[in-house]
């Protein structure tokens, strides 16, 4: 019982500080489209990942220093390149700006996002500008589908998942040439290594250049280092979140 009222005045104090929300630039899931189709990978950070920097577990990924600092390296060089990131990094547009009142319409709401937002007012550069991690939300369809729709684009895609079911799916709706690599559904950060050597494998083996691959990555916060990793290296990568699975939503 103290464990949890420790949490909730945590909770509270958090939702005090940023009642009338965060300000800050961040695009709309249109403009982020926009930056994608322009060239830039794509990593998104939602509560999750917020959690992660306040030492707290995933229900599909646990914690560990070596992740929070991957989060750490991934947000210091996306504020310290600028435009030459080869990334955009994305937060959720909605609950980062929107007034404490929308939050407290729902205790999920406010349990979920009072405390990252605090987290990403006090420790992100608030002049940068990030994309909406939200871009994949159900309702927007028809917005990221033109990531994959663009008639001047058919590069090859490495389809990163814990089932194979959705890279099928997705090459027979976009008409790309698809290779599948698997990862767990829970915990995949511990097999990151082996993700990175598959992902590495298909590049040698199909002599794949820059220009003729992407990376879309379903993979919870292991996703989120692998796109920077492969994106440092020029592969446009895609932190696309399960989005084929289970569709984010905004309510």
């Amino acid at each position: 019982m103290l464990y949890r009222i420790k949490i909730w005045i945590s909770v509270l104090y958090s939702l005090s500080m940023t009642f009338f929300g965060v300000k800050s630039n961040v695009l709309d899931a249109e403009d982020t489209v926009q930056r994608i189709l322009e060239g830039k990978s794509l990593i998104r950070f939602g509560d999750g990942e917020f959690g992660i920097y306040r030492g707290k577990n995933i229900h599909y990924q646990q914690y560990s220093n070596d992740l929070k600092e991957k989060f750490e390296e991934i947000k210091e060089t996306f504020e310290s390149e600028d435009d030459t990131c080869p990334y955009l990094l994305a937060v959720p547009k909605k609950f980062i700006q929107c007034a404490g009142t929308s939050l407290c319409k729902k205790r999920v709401l406010v349990s979920s996002w009072a405390e990252a937002r605090y987290y990403f007012k006090k420790n992100f550069d608030l002049t940068k500008t990030y994309g909406d991690a939200f871009l994949f939300e159900r309702k927007n369809i028809s917005v990221y589908e033109k990531i994959w729709n663009a008639e001047n684009d058919r590069k090859k895609i490495i389809f990163i998942h814990n089932s194979e079911v959705y890279a099928e799916q997705f090459q027979k709706k976009y008409n790309r040439k698809v290779w599948f690599v698997q990862c767990p559904p829970r915990n995949a950060f511990e097999k990151i290594e082996e993700l990175r050597n598959a992902i590495n494998s298909l590049i040698e083996l199909h002599n794949l250049g820059k220009d003729e691959v992407q990376i879309v990555v379903s993979a919870g916060p292991a996703g989120k280092v692998l796109v920077y990793e492969f994106s440092g290296k020029g592969y446009q990568s895609i932190d696309a979140g399960h989005c084929w699975d289970e569709p984010l939503e905004s309510e």
